[in-house]
């Protein structure tokens, strides 16, 4: 499920309309066409909604800076972890999820209640 996530997201984002009308979501700082939000969707299996995203495509997870919705794993509604060269994070089906950045010393991660936190910062 995860690598179909990931996929899915990147196959969004290289997908090539020059003409296409622009939709209210964006991925990485990249504003999806219409065109490139539909093939999302149906490859999702599911609406996504307006925001501005940001996602890990290490470990599939993602968060809608919009509204502080997030999940990890393209939905899959498992527990989780993964190590990579940065780091190494988990996420559970309740929608908490934690990073710990090896290169900033630190770690991030958030609530399934849309609660974020870092370095000491916290929105809730």
């Amino acid at each position: 499920m995860k690598h179909r996530f990931i996929a899915a997201i990147a196959l969004a984002l290289v997908s090539a309309t020059a003409a296409a009308q622009q939709s209210y979501v964006a991925i990485n700082g990249q504003v999806l066409s219409q065109q490139q939000l539909a093939a999302l969707e149906m490859q999702l299996g599911t609406r996504v909604s307006p925001g501005s995203y940001i996602v890990d495509y290490q470990s599939g997870c993602w968060a809608n800076l919009s509204t502080g919705q997030q999940g990890c794993g393209g939905g899959g509604g498992s527990n989780g972890a993964y190590t990579s060269r940065y780091g190494s994070g988990e996420w559970n089906a309740d929608g908490d999820w934690s990073h710990y950045s090896n290169i900033a010393g630190g770690g991030v991660g958030g609530t399934g209640d849309g609660c974020v936190y870092a370095f000491g910062w916290s929105n809730c």
